[in-house]
């Protein structure tokens, strides 16, 4: 079993909650439509929210972390942008591609959190120990978490693109995909 120092267990969990904490502020000091700002601080605040607590348990569990791709504040500034140009948008109702966006982001936050619940599950019983999660969504999905992780960044984008600039955000998703197939997490 892997030894982690006390800011090795704290690091993993404050880059996702300083991008939420971002994104709420963002929605709070926003001078765009109340609607579009909500459900950003919503999407991005329950994700941080829900990955900062995860790496806290698991690392206190004495598990591997899921959660360990950053730890740079500029990182955390970097993947706000979405929420940062969505509480911009002065435009009072959701488009389209808004409410699909916001879809597939409760799609892939659901799919995330049940691979992680299944994955903590698989990795808690000392009988897997070295041995790969095929079970539950793992089965059919080898990299689950890394590709619901990917599905929420392009959601989060697809959401900011409806906004003035929107666009830029995709840059988040890239970056996210390309550095959890670099780092290729379980």
């Amino acid at each position: 079993m892997t030894t982690f120092t006390r800011s090795s267990r704290v690091l993993p969990a404050i880059w996702p909650a300083s991008v939420g904490a971002l994104a709420v502020l963002y929605a709070t000091i926003g001078d765009g439509a109340w609607t579009r700002r909500s459900a950003v601080a919503w999407m991005m605040g329950a994700w941080g929210a829900r990955l900062s607590l995860q790496s806290l348990y698991t690392e206190s569990a004495g598990l591997p972390p899921i959660t360990s791709y950053f730890s740079s504040p500029l990182a955390a500034l970097f993947f706000s942008v979405p929420a940062l140009l969505a509480a911009r948008n002065p435009e009072p109702s959701l488009s389209m591609l808004e409410i699909a966006a916001a879809a597939l982001w409760i799609a892939a936050f659901a799919g995330e959190t049940t691979a992680d619940r299944q994955f903590l599950r698989f990795a808690a019983s000392a009988e897997n120990a070295g041995r790969i999660c095929r079970s539950g969504i793992w089965r059919h999905v080898p990299h689950a978490h890394a590709v619901f992780e990917g599905l929420i960044w392009v959601a989060l984008a697809l959401f900011a693109s409806g906004s003035p600039w929107g666009w830029i955000a995709f840059i988040c998703p890239a970056v996210m995909v390309w550095v959890l197939a670099a780092s290729r997490q379980p």
